[in-house]
């Protein structure tokens, strides 16, 4: 950590192991070259192409040159890239999905890691970032890796047993917002309009729908109230939402996705 911005030290070099889509959306969001790796996929020489960064030949490589070293391979991986990277200087950040910090620390015994969440809005910097509370790092690491996950998203501090609880809602949400898009335009096509004017369409509703329940402070009943009109076509709307039963399907779909107990 050599460089500071607004009195936060900040990472000066980032590297990455992984090169697939998380990996991507996060390298696009901080728009900065970075140094990464792959496990011979050849994916990481073109996110190197991508960012202006460099794929480097080893995580060894990347251990001695990058500050941080963000962890974006497979978490059945963890023991085989722990062996090679632990014992760097660098700050190592995991956003493995489900894998723990005490998982964390059994394998990086005498390196600075950090469990961070991120879903992959943080391709476009809107997207949501947890950093649980109390890991075992310093306060100016703790402090650097949320000012370098603030630039693409909103970072939010929260216990560690409450990490899965986000994932019915940051992990699993854009794919459902993305059906649900999709099922708006089908029935805008339906009724004439084409289908790339109807998906665009859908898109900038979504949008600002999302700015608009923000200005009404999250109240989602004020916003539907202010939308529909007694009798209009938002209050049939919401009618048959209701009886065909799409807040059930939703909260159905969305805990699907937690973890099994």
């Amino acid at each position: 950590m050599t460089d500071k911005r607004n009195g936060v030290r900040t990472f000066a070099t980032i590297g990455m192991v992984g090169a697939g889509n998380m990996a991507r959306a996060l390298a696009t969001g901080w728009s900065a070259p970075i140094l990464c790796t792959d496990n011979g996929s050849g994916r990481a020489t073109e996110l190197a192409a991508e960012t202006g960064g460099v794929a480097v030949a080893s995580n060894a490589e990347l251990g001695a040159r990058a500050d941080v070293i963000v962890l974006c391979h497979k978490p059945g991986q963890l023991a085989e890239v722990g062996r090679e990277l632990d014992g760097t200087r660098a700050v190592v950040v995991s956003v493995l999905s489900g894998v723990t910090s005490t998982q964390l620390n059994a394998v990086y015994r005498r390196s600075r890691v950090v469990r961070v969440t991120v879903n992959l809005p943080v391709r476009v910097r809107a997207g949501v970032v947890s950093l649980p509370i109390g890991q075992r790092v310093d306060a100016e690491v703790e402090s650097a890796v949320a000012e370098l996950f603030g630039r693409v998203g909103a970072v939010v501090r929260i216990p560690e047993h409450q990490v899965d609880a986000l994932i019915p809602l940051a992990g699993v949400g854009p794919a459902l917002v993305a059906m649900f898009a999709q099922a708006q335009a089908d029935a805008a096509v339906q009724a004439g309009l084409p289908a790339d004017l109807a998906l665009s369409l859908a898109t900038e509703t979504l949008r600002g729908t999302a700015a608009l329940l923000a200005d009404f402070e999250h109240d989602t009943l004020a916003l539907r109230r202010a939308v529909a009109s007694p009798g209009g076509p938002t209050e049939r709307a919401l009618a048959a939402a209701r009886a065909q039963g799409l807040p059930r399907a939703v909260l159905a779909a969305a805990q699907a996705a937690l973890p099994a107990r």
